[in-house]
C-alpha cells in the first residue's frame, strides 16, 4: 500500500474527530488478538506464550477483510505505564485455566482499607512501586529489572507492529489505557467493597482520588510520548476506561463527586499536551452524556459498547463529539451477514449524518465473531452511501 492510501485513511479519519463529512464513514476495529487466534486456529493460550505469532494473525485477517481505516498500537508498555493497570489477578489459558478458554479477570479484594492511606501519604506512583512485588509475589530487590525487562520487550514489540501497519497504509491511533481513579479502586478493592467505602468513608476515597489523579496524568502523558505516535501516520491518543462510574451503577450525585472531575482533568490534561482523550465507555452512559458537552468540542473521541442508547448520545453531541461504535458483540457472534449490514446501514444514516462518527464495534470484537459477519461490517462502510450523499 502506498503513502497515498495512508493520507486518505489519515484525511477520513481525521475529518471525523474534527466532526466533518469525509469521503465516507470511517470503519476502526477494535480487535486484539482472541478474535483471530480463534479464527486460524491457535490457542488462547498460544496468544499469550507466542505473542509474535498472535499479532501475525492480526494481521492475517485484516489482510482477509480488505483492510479498514485505523488501527490500535496496543496496550500498556512503559516501565511506569505498567502502574496503570489494575493490580487484578489474572486466569491464563494454559497455565490456571484449559489451554483454548477465554482469559479471566478474577475481582477479589487486592487493595485493603489500610492502602487508602498509604496512597494518600506517598500518592499513586511510589505506592504501587512498592505495592506490585507484595501484590505478584515479588522480591522487592527485583521487582525493578523485572518491569524494566517488560518495558524494554514491549516497546520494541509495539513500535514493530506500528512500522507493519504503517507499510500497510493504516494509520495508528494510541490505545494504551489509563483506568479513572473510579475505576482502579473499584476493580482493586471489589466493586462490593469499594461501593461500600464510597458511602461508608466517602471523605478517605475522595482524599485518596485526589492524591492517584496527578500521577496517574503525568504517567499517561509520558507514555503517550514515549511511543512516538504523530501525524501523518497516526494520532497520539490515550483511551480512558471507564465502565464503573456511570449511571448504570450509581445515582449522579456519585459521578459527581467520584468520577466526573477526574475525567475532566485527565481530558483536559491531554488535550494541553495534544493527546486525543478516548472516552471508552462500558455499561449504560444514557443518563451521563449531557456532561459531555462540558468538554473541548471537536477534541476528544467517544466510544460506546452498545449499552448506552448511541441514538440519543448523537442527539446531545452532535456537533460537539466524535461518536465510535457500535455493532455489538452479540451481533458479530451470533448474527447474518445480513443483520451486520442492516444495522451498520442504520448507524451511518442515523450517527453519520453530518459527521462525526466512526463505526467500530461494540466495546472490542469479541473472540467468538464470525469472519464474514466482521467482512460485512467493513465492506458496509466501504461501499455504502447514504441517500443524502448520492
Amino acid at each position: 500500500m502506498t503513502t497515498e492510501n495512508l493520507a486518505s485513511r489519515m484525511a477520513r479519519l481525521q475529518a471525523a474527530i474534527n466532526l466533518e463529512e469525509g469521503d465516507r464513514v470511517p470503519v476502526a476495529l477494535m480487535m486484539g488478538a482472541t478474535m483471530p487466534c480463534r479464527y486460524k486456529g491457535i490457542s488462547q493460550g498460544e496468544l499469550y506464550r507466542e505473542p509474535a505469532k498472535a499479532q501475525q494473525a492480526v494481521f492475517e485477517v485484516f489482510d482477509e477483510l480488505g483492510g479498514y481505516d485505523a488501527a490500535g498500537a496496543g496496550a500498556n508498555a512503559s516501565r511506569e505505564e505498567n502502574l496503570l493497570d489494575a493490580p487484578m489477578r489474572i486466569k491464563v489459558p494454559g497455565r490456571d485455566l484449559p489451554d483454548d478458554d477465554p482469559v479471566q479477570w478474577e475481582e477479589i479484594e487486592v487493595l485493603t482499607h489500610e492502602d487508602y492511606d498509604k496512597i494518600i501519604e506517598q500518592g499513586w506512583k511510589d505506592f504501587m512501586f512498592e505495592f506490585y512485588p507484595r501484590f505478584r509475589g515479588w522480591d522487592p530487590a527485583e521487582y525493578h529489572t523485572r518491569i524494566e525487562t517488560k518495558a524494554t520487550r514491549d516497546i520494541k514489540r509495539q513500535k514493530e507492529v506500528m512500522k507493519v501497519w504503517e507499510e500497510k497504509g493504516i494509520p495508528v491511533y494510541q490505545v494504551s489505557y489509563v483506568n479513572t481513579p473510579l475505576m482502579m479502586l473499584s476493580t482493586c478493592r471489589s466493586f462490593v467493597k469499594f461501593t461500600m467505602d464510597i458511602h461508608r468513608i466517602p471523605d478517605k476515597v475522595e482524599a485518596t482520588m485526589d492524591a492517584m489523579i496527578d500521577d496517574l496524568i503525568e504517567i499517561s502523558i509520558k507514555s503517550v510520548k514515549d511511543m512516538g505516535i504523530s501525524p501523518p501516520t497516526g494520532i497520539p491518543a490515550k483511551s480512558l476506561v471507564m465502565e464503573r462510574g456511570g449511571a448504570f451503577y450509581y445515582p449522579l450525585r456519585i459521578f459527581e463527586r467520584f468520577e466526573w472531575p477526574y475525567t475532566k482533568k485527565l481530558v483536559e490534561a491531554f488535550i494541553d499536551e495534544g493527546i486525543m482523550p478516548i472516552l471508552h465507555f462500558d455499561q449504560d452512559w444514557t443518563l451521563n452524556l449531557p456532561y459531555l458537552k462540558e468538554l473541548p468540542r471537536g477534541k476528544c473521541l467517544c466510544q460506546f459498547d452498545s449499552c448506552t442508547d448511541i441514538f440519543k448520545a448523537k442527539e446531545i453531541l452532535r456537533d460537539h463529539m466524535c461518536i465510535m461504535g457500535d455493532v455489538s458483540p452479540s451481533l458479530l457472534s451470533l448474527g447474518t451477514p445480513e443483520e451486520v449490514e442492516a444495522y451498520c446501514k442504520k448507524l451511518i444514516d442515523i450517527i453519520g449524518e453530518g459527521g462525526g462518527f466512526i463505526l467500530g464495534v461494540g466495546c472490542s470484537v469479541p473472540t467468538n465473531a464470525k469472519f464474514e459477519n466482521l467482512k460485512a461490517m467493513v465492506d458496509t462502510a466501504k461501499n455504502y452511501r447514504p441517500p443524502r450523499s448520492a
